[in-house]
């Protein structure tokens, strides 16, 4: 029952093996503990020890506590020698032990990843949604599922290859979840148009997506595009003329829909308005004066502030992303998300 050529403790080992295997062993307890240990001991093993120690391993299991499955599941992990049938079943048997294989065992079977991904308890699920070989099937099983933990795990890692049917179900999702729009704005840098979601969020939302755009902007070669010089002046003659013509020509001056044009104009908070005119090149003072006359000076300043710290390009970057044609789902849902702060 030799395991480890050359170990010193290969009697100690041949004895544990001999009560795990022996039916008048009585009780065992750190069995499993004492077996793993002895095994970890070295990176690599032959076919026959290996075999050999996923058999001892497998008697013993049944009378193992949870510590020691635990316990055994950790140390084996990563172990590049570990026998996989033993993983899988460990996997299914251990708590925070099972929580780590999931999120970083690469030897365990898909069968099992995605028995787990669908119907696991929140926290292994969650474990398998941050791995770095996640493939699309596993991804679907975990984005049918419906905490908002897993959702919100599998677009933190970048890792995970999704689909365009997925990412539109999240950004759908992200319309009423800040932490999730802000993790799809992190996500995909190179994909502006996931700020469509700026126009549905709350002031607050709002405000960390505009923070989280402008830190990118460093490293964008976006460049600010010449806009027509009289818009300012088309924009304060409409503007004294009513709100409506105000929105016709918001949306004709940036070939916005009038539906969009509209909802940004009536839109409460203020930002979405800011975003369009900053696009232009407008500064403050010339905000300022196309704000609505039931403004309070509290607001009227935060609107100035805001219009200060909002730069053309990032404003473009922002609105083209509000345009785009990824907003045409929106559209067709005719806008069914307050738009109020």
């Amino acid at each position: 029952m030799r395991l480890f050529a050359q170990d010193l403790t290969t009697d100690t080992l041949q004895h544990i093996a001999a009560r795990g295997l022996s039916e008048a062993g009585g009780p065992k307890p750190l069995l499993l503990r004492v077996l793993v240990d002895l095994f970890v001991r070295r990176p690599s093993h032959s076919e026959d020890e290996i075999q050999h120690f996923a058999e001892i391993a497998h008697t013993i299991l049944p009378s193992a506590t949870r510590a020691e499955i635990d316990h055994a599941a950790m140390r084996l992990c990563t172990h590049p020698a570990a026998p996989g049938e033993l993983l899988d079943l460990l996997a299914t048997s251990a708590n925070e032990g099972a929580v780590l294989l999931f999120e970083k065992c690469r030897r365990l079977s898909t069968a099992v990843l995605q028995n787990a991904a669908a119907s696991a308890p929140l926290a292994a699920a969650r474990a398998i949604a941050m791995r770095d070989d996640l493939d699309p099937a596993t991804i679907d099983l975990l984005a049918a599922r419906p905490e908002r933990e897993i959702w919100v795990a599998l677009v933190e890692n970048e890792y995970a290859p999704l689909g365009a049917d997925i990412l539109s179900v999240m950004v759908a999702r992200a319309q009423s979840d800040a932490q999730l729009a802000q993790s799809l704005c992190r996500r995909l840098p190179h994909r502006t148009k996931v700020l469509g979601l700026f126009l549905h969020a709350a002031r607050t939302d709002r405000l960390l997506m505009i923070a989280a755009a402008r830190s990118r902007m460093g490293q964008s070669d976006t460049q600010a595009t010449a806009l027509d010089e009289n818009v300012a002046a088309k924009l304060e003659t409409a503007v004294r003329t009513s709100a409506k013509a105000f929105a016709e020509c918001l949306a004709q001056s940036l070939h916005l829909s009038e539906e969009i044009a509209d909802s940004i104009t009536k839109d409460q908070g203020g930002e979405a308005l800011i975003i369009a005119l900053r696009a232009f090149g407008l500064d403050a003072d010339a905000i300022a004066s196309l704000s609505r006359d039931d403004l309070s000076e509290g607001q009227m300043a935060w609107r100035r502030a805001l219009s200060v710290t909002v730069s053309q390009p990032l404003a473009q970057m922002i609105l083209q992303a509000i345009t785009s044609a990824a907003l045409t789902t929106y559209a067709e849902q005719k806008l069914q998300i307050s738009l109020s702060a």
